[in-house]
């Protein structure tokens, strides 16, 4: 039961930062100022609803997981006799140091995005971009490094890559990549969340000189104070 305690949590965290951004995209004044954006930004609408589609495989996926160890735990639940159709006989869903390890990243970077999403506020977005009367916002997670949300996000896709190929998740034991639509599933969500992650690495040097531009002397203090873009003393 503890497992289906830590998958629960974990998935509410990964819910939490799959929605929707908190606020509406640059209006078309404040993107003119940035012609040239990146392939996240112009294809957004559907980056959205890919994403949306990868972040329901994951729910789906420890739903079934936590459904089953219910099920394996509470002999006279609702889900005792609909486990055979969700699992094969003989697997064995377990916590294991990989799957653990998951959900701490997991858990944490869900939580370091929301923690960004609230120093924030208005001026989080999903694109590179400056609003109107912007401030340069140098607390919170922003003073220890200069683009947390990011790292929150690498957090969070990497807990969840292990979480679906460690040994004992519902993933490996229900035979999904022993069979070739499970794997193409699978590898297909792990493969784009890696080209989102890739892409949002690649975003911090661009958004760095369009920060120092915009807010020059106040941007190098605060690089000064805070001299990592991503991982404290490493990058």
């Amino acid at each position: 039961m503890v497992t289906a305690l830590v998958l629960l949590w974990t998935k509410i965290r990964s819910r939490v930062y799959y929605n929707e951004c908190p606020r509406p995209p640059p209006s078309v004044q404040e993107q003119k100022r940035f012609p040239d954006r990146d392939a996240l930004s112009i294809t957004l609408p559907v980056q959205v609803w890919l994403v949306t589609a990868c972040k329901w495989l994951y729910c789906s996926a420890a739903l079934l997981e936590i459904a089953v160890l219910v099920a394996q735990h509470l002999p006279n639940s609702l889900f005792t006799d609909r486990v055979p159709s969700f699992i094969p006989p003989g697997a064995s869903l377990r916590l294991t140091p990989l799957s653990v390890t998951g959900c701490i990243l997991g858990v944490a970077g869900g939580l370091i995005r929301i923690w960004c999403h609230r120093a924030l506020g208005e001026f989080f977005t999903w694109e590179v971009s400056v609003q109107r009367e912007h401030k340069l916002i140098t607390s919170g997670p922003y003073a220890i490094v200069r683009h947390p949300s990011y790292t929150g996000a690498v957090m969070l896709n990497a807990g969840n890559f292990l979480l679906l190929l460690s040994k004992g998740s519902y993933i490996t034991e229900a035979g999904w990549l022993q069979n070739r639509w499970g794997r193409g599933v699978v590898f297909g969500v792990i493969g784009y969340m890696s080209y989102i992650t890739y892409s949002l690495i690649r975003r911090v040097p661009k958004e760095d000189a369009i920060l120092m531009r915009e807010f020059g002397h106040q941007w190098q203090e605060w690089r000064k104070r805070t001299p990592y873009r991503l991982v404290p003393y490493v990058y």
